[in-house]
């Protein structure tokens, strides 16, 4: 069980690394200086990607799930990323980081609330092509023997790929925190950036709806 538990852990965080909506929106709110929404953001995020981990082991018994999966997720992923895209580049406006002076708490107000949560579950699950690497990686590990079926070994991996997503993503989130005010020259640019990325990435997972039904 230690073996598939540092399975995980070193899995999740690999799989975390590749540049993402979660990525995005978790340095976005990192550079307002707003840590516990960047915190519920990560937390919503590794319960999305413990679903597909979830979903890539259930596979080993049904495949037609899989496919149910990744047609219903990959439609509603889209819109919302789409949607998600739009509000960050048109409705709203990217604070600057007052890179000049002492920070104070009252230009950056770290709120958090249980939207920023749910934004990062619906974050994670717009990605249901996550669910194929996740399959790749799961049988790997079936067939070197670090996972089996035994609930322990399987529970002991989920948590494993809980904790190394945690921790990839609140590292990028102090590493912000720590440094936002040297970034404070690209702080302008974040939001757009961030919008133009979760429009690109709707779009994609649009077109692979597309694909996957007709």
């Amino acid at each position: 069980m230690l073996t598939s538990l540092l399975a995980g852990v070193l899995t999740g965080c690999l799989l975390a690394i590749p540049p993402g909506p979660i990525n995005f929106a978790v340095f976005e709110k990192s550079m307002k200086g707003q840590r516990r929404a960047a915190f519920r953001l990560a937390a919503g995020a590794v319960c999305g990607d413990s679903f597909y981990c979830l979903v890539a082991i259930i596979y080993q018994l049904s495949t037609e799930l899989l496919e149910l999966v990744k047609i219903v997720f990959s439609a509603f992923g889209g819109l919302f990323l789409i949607g998600l895209g739009v509000y960050y580049i048109w409705a709203r406006q990217c604070p600057l980081p007052a890179a000049s002076r002492s920070p104070d708490p009252r230009d950056h107000p770290d709120h958090a609330h249980q939207g920023h949560f749910i934004t990062g579950l619906l974050l994670a699950l717009s990605n249901p092509f996550y669910i194929v690497v996740m399959i790749a990686v799961t049988e790997l590990y079936y067939s070197v023997g670090v996972l089996y079926l035994h609930m322990g070994n399987n529970l002991a991996f989920l948590i494993g790929i809980q904790a190394g997503t945690f921790l990839w993503l609140w590292a990028i989130s102090k590493f912000v925190q720590l440094n936002r005010h040297h970034l404070g020259d690209i702080g302008a640019r974040v939001r757009g950036f961030c919008g133009w990325a979760f429009l690109g990435f709707g779009l994609y997972m649009t077109a692979k709806f597309f694909k996957l039904v007709f």
